[in-house]
């Protein structure tokens, strides 16, 4: 995971599972809570349900007009987010 500054946020790399769910936890910790963040997910090739739990909570800790933007998640974690969070408004799939 890498920090962006412009807009702020991160972009991820790899896969989130079991082996590194603290570092993804405390990367999305490191986002602004006031300020919409972007997701740069193009390079995430793997996120479990649990990783995407976390997310979903991050989503949720910060002022109520913020909002996570995923850039090109991975389907898997589309289809997580249908299937449990549907209704998560906090969080959006930008259409670009």
């Amino acid at each position: 995971m890498y920090s962006t500054g412009r807009p702020p946020g991160l972009r991820c790399v790899g896969e989130v599972d079991f082996t590194n769910h603290g570092d993804w936890q405390a990367a999305l910790g490191t986002l602004p809570t006031a300020d919409d963040v972007h997701l740069d997910l193009s390079e995430l090739r793997f996120i479990d349900t649990h990783g995407t739990l976390i997310l979903v909570e991050a989503s949720q800790g910060a002022t109520s007009d913020r909002r996570l933007v995923l850039h090109r998640p991975p389907m898997s974690m589309l289809l997580l987010l249908g299937q449990f969070w549907p209704a998560e408004a906090a969080i959006e799939v930008a259409r670009s």
